[in-house]
């Protein structure tokens, strides 16, 4: 169901932005969609070592983590990719995140608080829960969801300016529809890209937590782990990992909200993820 509801939002995203090409003229609509997918393919080759230097992350070798890299090389094997490369940052608040553009060149990186207050069983469900997004690709998915949404971004300012300035599109020249309505549409556009964005974090945040579950075989222990963090994060101060541009790849959020404000967020609140662990928890085992 997470996965048909991704690209059902994938197909939401795509439809806004052909909507919003449809009142600028086809030449608009290729090249803001071209300048938004060239920015965001520099950043799909580059968004690790990016991620990582914003992070201050350091690689940590096998001999000062012998147990963690066996665990990571051992649940990589059940989850059928390559090992990644494992970094450590220097943040007292718990949290882990991964990144890589494919499965041959992951990355997941954990915090020291994290690694200070996680237990073992623990530990192997947020390993796995970061393993799942490496082989589900969803820094790729991320990056196509950033994309389509940047253009619409684009198109929707180049709407905002042509249509203050006394511009229309094709439609408004040939007595189509009112200046007023381009201007709205232009100002919503851009919101209801970024919330199907939003949208599509947490419904591959589901998936992996479902994907870890499987490859551990231990979802208590994911839902155990992210039980932990909720309680950590009301206890500790923010650190290296809370900022805005890296809040989705992490495995809990550092920012909350409610209400409203829920729409904003790129990770679904820990509960209803405990919750979603716990009914897995007590379905029965199929033999392979």
């Amino acid at each position: 169901m997470n996965r048909f509801k991704t690209f059902l939002l994938l197909g939401l995203v795509t439809s806004l932005l052909i909507a919003m090409g449809a009142r600028m003229g086809t030449g608009w609509l290729i090249g803001c969609t071209i300048a938004a997918f060239a920015l965001n393919l520099g950043a799909y080759f580059w968004s690790d070592r990016l991620v990582l230097r914003m992070q201050g992350a350091e690689e940590l070798p096998e001999l000062e983590a012998p147990s963690l890299h066996a665990d990571v090389a051992e649940l990589a094997v059940r989850a059928g990719i390559s090992k990644p490369r494992i970094f450590v940052v220097q943040d007292d608040a718990p949290n882990a995140f991964a990144t890589g553009r494919n499965p041959e060149h992951g990355v997941v990186a954990f915090t020291a608080g994290l690694l200070k207050t996680m237990p073992r069983r623990e530990l192997r469900g947020v390993i796995a829960h970061k393993l799942a997004h490496i082989k589900n690709r969803d820094i790729l998915l991320a990056t196509v969801a950033a994309g389509l949404a940047g253009a619409v971004s684009l198109l929707a300012n180049v709407l905002q300016w042509g249509t203050l300035l006394g511009g229309g599109s094709q439609n408004d020249e040939e007595g189509g529809s009112s200046p007023y309505g381009g201007l709205i549409f232009a100002l919503l556009a851009p919101i209801g890209a970024s919330l199907i964005q939003f949208a599509i974090s947490r419904s591959r945040e589901y998936v992996a937590d479902a994907s870890a579950a499987q490859t551990t075989g231990d979802p208590e222990g994911l839902a155990l782990a992210l039980e932990r963090l909720g309680r950590l994060q009301e206890q500790i101060e923010p650190g290296l990992t809370a900022q805005p541009a890296t809040a989705s790849l992490m495995i809990a959020s550092p920012f909350t909200g409610s209400g409203f404000l829920r729409w904003f967020i790129t990770h679904p609140p820990l509960e209803e993820r405990v919750a979603r662990l716990c009914d897995h928890s007590r379905r029965p085992v199929l033999a392979a």
